[in-house]
């Protein structure tokens, strides 16, 4: 485990917006081996060995949300507007965690904004329930990239190498450390513009039968060459993440 810094711009922190705290905490502890530590009534952290991982906030929806480390929020949200983007929800501020919005992205993508206010973001960027990835599903790969670009500016970097289709695969980095990345989705797949978080398990199958056991359901899932084996989740109130069992260099 480390402590990384996460830099201005970057991918931060990730929040499970969830109705049903209790049905949740049971689901990721026992899947991910995370504690849980109440802030308030209506906020907790998902901690390993003390170090947080991410949060969970009670609300009517239920979805995962990944943050982008921002200076101040309210200069952020102005500029997410006039770059067509709407507010899904306003500027707040959790005391002792940060000040955040969430904005859906000109096709409807949420991406969540976050101004430290006594917490950095995750503490733990690497091993088994670590937040490992966080990655756009898009149905308009030029217009994703002009839209990001613009509004953290992100250096994108594009490639044919990834498996996910005829568009390739976009980067999204700041300086030299990638902070994200976007596929294009094809029609005929079945889903929606979204903004999907990965955790990482030491045994990909292994943990999809848990998580099976415990109320989820397994979805799709792949074998990304030289990086790791991937599959998505669906946790007992229907909000879907991914899992990542990397694979390890010899």
């Amino acid at each position: 485990m480390s402590s990384p810094a996460h830099a201005i711009g970057s991918f931060c922190f990730a929040e499970l917006h969830t109705p049903e705290p209790e049905l949740s905490a049971r689901f990721y502890g026992s899947l991910l081996s995370w504690n849980l530590r109440e802030i308030s009534a209506d906020y907790w952290m998902f901690e390993l060995n003390g170090s947080a991982v991410v949060g969970m906030r009670r609300s009517h929806e239920h979805r995962w949300v990944g943050y982008v480390h921002v200076a101040e929020v309210d200069k952020v949200v102005a500029r997410g507007v006039e770059l067509g983007a709407t507010v899904v929800s306003a500027a707040t501020d959790t005391p002792g965690i940060a000040r955040t919005c969430l904005l859906a992205d000109p096709e409807g993508a949420v991406v969540g904004l976050w101004s430290p206010r006594g917490c950095e973001g995750t503490a733990v960027d690497t091993g088994s329930g670590s937040l490992w990835w966080v990655e756009l599903a898009t149905g308009n790969m030029v217009a994703a990239r002009s839209f990001y670009a613009s509004l953290f500016g992100w250096d994108l970097v594009h490639t044919m190498k990834f498996e996910n289709g005829p568009n390739g695969y976009t980067l999204f980095k700041v300086g030299e450390r990638s902070t994200g990345g976007a596929f294009q989705f094809e029609p005929d797949w079945g889903i929606t513009p979204t903004w999907q978080v990965y955790f990482e398990v030491s045994d990909y199958n292994a943990a999809v039968a848990l998580a099976c056991q415990l109320g989820g359901e397994e979805g799709f899932s792949r074998d990304v060459p030289q990086v790791a084996r991937i599959g998505v989740v669906i946790d007992p109130g229907d909000a879907i993440f991914l899992i990542a069992s990397p694979i390890k260099s010899v």
